[in-house]
């Protein structure tokens, strides 16, 4: 019994890492430009709306709808910053706020009595997130676009003295983020659920954001703080499972309304406890004159 709880248990908490690794990684790119990303939950949401709604039609056409999503999404949240000079939180929670409204809206419309699809196999999406953080570590560090996307999040103006523009990384970046985003939400809808509910991202996005500043902006520190956040989702998942009892000082500590706290609870003290420490790139949330 004890194996195979723990045998769960690991299992679990590979599988709820993955959204939060992907949209992680996007929040990596994002920020290492220098484009600070709460977008990452509403990307979450449009991805597992567009991914379930097309994947009704066909699971490739859901997988491009998926990615085109992401694509326009992170090209309007780097017009917002970058052209119309927007303030990137307030850009992010307005992205945030108008997908949730809108995915719940539709979805209403569309499928007010749910659906089921066959989607992908999770174990796809594990390999991409086992995968994607080791790619992004080498592109950031070995390639020209890597090592051009990092100078205009240290020091734009630098960057440009040496020729380069920042806006180009930055759109290119921040593209790339609602790319991973949105696969993120793919995943929830497509290879884990099946189908689409409402607000079904529940914080994840914030989480994997969580993650890249609890990684330090690093590629596989993020990827290690997401399987952290994973691990207490998932662990949560199997105390209710398995039912679980433990009553002290009059309360029920492991009431489902409690545990559900548990991965929100456990990313407020992972942040606390980097407080001071965890230093970002240096240009980030930094207007340009």
């Amino acid at each position: 019994m004890g194996n195979s709880w723990l045998i769960a248990l690991v299992t679990s908490t590979l599988f709820s890492a993955v959204p939060l690794v992907l949209a992680a990684m996007g929040g990596v790119l994002s920020e290492r430009s220098g484009v600070v990303n709460i977008a990452l939950e509403g990307f979450m949401l449009a991805g597992a709306f567009v991914g379930f709604y097309f994947g009704l039609h066909s699971v490739p056409m859901g997988i491009f709808a998926v990615l085109i999503t992401g694509a326009i999404l992170g090209l309007l949240h780097a017009f917002f910053t970058q052209k119309a000079r927007m303030n990137p939180v307030v850009s992010g929670l307005g992205l945030n706020l108008l997908l949730a409204g809108a995915t719940r809206y539709l979805a209403l419309r569309l499928f007010p009595e749910g659906g089921h699809i066959d989607g992908l196999s999770p174990n796809l999406f594990l390999g991409l997130a086992i995968l994607l953080p080791f790619l992004l570590l080498f592109t950031l560090n070995q390639t020209k676009f890597g090592l051009r996307l990092r100078a205009v999040g240290e020091n734009p103006e630098s960057a440009r003295m040496a020729g380069i523009a920042p806006h180009p990384p930055r759109y290119w970046a921040v593209m790339l983020s609602g790319i991973c985003g949105t696969t993120a939400g793919a995943y929830l809808s497509m290879a884990d659920a099946h189908t689409f509910t409402s607000d079904m991202s529940a914080g994840k996005g914030y989480v994997a954001l969580a993650a890249v500043i609890f990684g330090k902006w690093n590629p596989l520190g993020a990827a290690g703080g997401a399987l952290f956040f994973g691990f207490f989702y998932a662990l949560q998942t199997q105390l209710q499972i398995n039912q679980y009892h433990l009553n002290a000082l009059g309360i029920e500590w492991t009431s489902p309304f409690l545990l559900d706290c548990l991965p929100y609870l456990m990313t407020l003290l992972a942040l606390v406890s980097v407080i001071g420490r965890a230093t970002p790139p240096a240009a980030l949330s930094i207007e340009e004159d």
